[in-house]
């Protein structure tokens, strides 16, 4: 009997709007500085993908009067799957709105929710694939020669966003959808939740979908990448730079939390981005252990290079 994973199965894509003509320069930016792929246009909404991507996006644009996170979107197993989160949503107070199909290029029914003090998150069954760039046929698992010399990351990793109370965002995520505490940060004292990374994947690659920060409520606090080791990183710092991109207060390091190797940078719009590589095995189980910190070892936590905490970094972006 195969292993069924059912409920949220994967983060899908990040959607923001852009105070941006046409979208010229978010295309620019990331497509040519970043190395993404540009699948589906419409008149004022870009969808874009990584290239070991199989689903048509994970990043979708849109225009807007202001630059803002839109929603942040979650694919589940099927239908049944996506009926019983929303009564699960509906059971913990949060009222949900219910959308049919078409709500985004190629997207089945879909609901929409609020996290509690934090952003919009949009949970569908139905997205159909339209395959990797190198095809599925003996495929040359290596950067398509029109991406080469950008960072050209794999697959969209985690979003970072921020709540002004991280328990009841955390006790939200984690009751009624699912999600797993892979790390987390306390008060020095033990009675406040500080920060935790919540995942539903199992995966090694950081060991989050959602990382959850203190701060104003339904903010972005960046968006993460990956990439498969350390040295590709430092070497899309070079292309980066070379591109007139700003590196972040932390630039390549060792990431405790999270336990990655990371990369922070800007794209022209003031969203941080990470590049990340490495990280903790996580596994749905009801005996998975989640790592602790202390609110007096965050400087080690986010950079364990530095040590000294960049309070600057914790602010949103977006």
């Amino acid at each position: 009997m195969a292993l069924k994973h059912g409920g949220i199965i994967r983060i899908a894509y990040v959607r923001l709007a852009l105070h941006d003509s046409r979208l010229r320069q978010a295309q620019f930016f990331y497509c040519e500085s970043l190395g993404l792929v540009e699948t589906y246009r419409e008149p004022d909404r870009l969808y874009l993908r990584c290239w070991h991507e199989a689903f048509p996006y994970s990043l979708v644009v849109d225009e807007g009067p202001d630059n803002r996170l839109v929603e942040i979107g979650f694919q589940v197993r099927d239908a049944a799957e996506l009926k019983q989160l929303e009564n699960n949503v509906l059971r913990a107070g949060v009222q949900v709105t219910n959308h049919p199909s078409g709500a985004l290029s190629g997207m089945g029914e879909s609901i929409t929710f609020d996290i509690p003090g934090g952003p919009t998150l949009r949970l569908f069954a139905e997205l159909p694939q339209i395959g990797y760039m190198t095809g599925f046929d003996s495929p040359d698992w290596v950067t398509p020669r029109a991406l080469r010399g950008t960072p050209a990351p794999f697959f969209l990793n985690h979003a970072g966003i921020t709540v002004p109370d991280p328990k009841a965002a955390v006790d939200f995520l984690t009751q009624a959808l699912g999600f797993v505490i892979s790390e987390r940060i306390d008060s020095d004292d033990g009675e406040r939740l500080l920060s935790a990374l919540v995942f539903r994947m199992q995966k090694e690659a950081g060991g989050q979908e959602l990382a959850i920060f203190p701060g104003p409520a339904g903010r972005l606090h960046h968006i993460a990448f990956t990439k498969e080791d350390p040295n590709d990183i430092l070497i899309d710092g070079q292309y980066l730079r070379e591109a007139g991109v700003n590196i972040d207060i932390y630039g390549p390091t060792r990431q405790s939390y999270g336990k990655t190797f990371s990369l922070h940078f800007q794209d022209p719009f003031g969203v941080r981005l990470e590049l990340c590589a490495g990280g903790r095995l996580t596994e749905v189980h009801p005996e998975f252990e989640p790592v602790r910190w202390t609110e007096s070892q965050l400087g080690k936590a986010l950079s364990y290079f530095d040590r000294d905490l960049q309070t600057a970094f914790l602010a949103p972006s977006l």
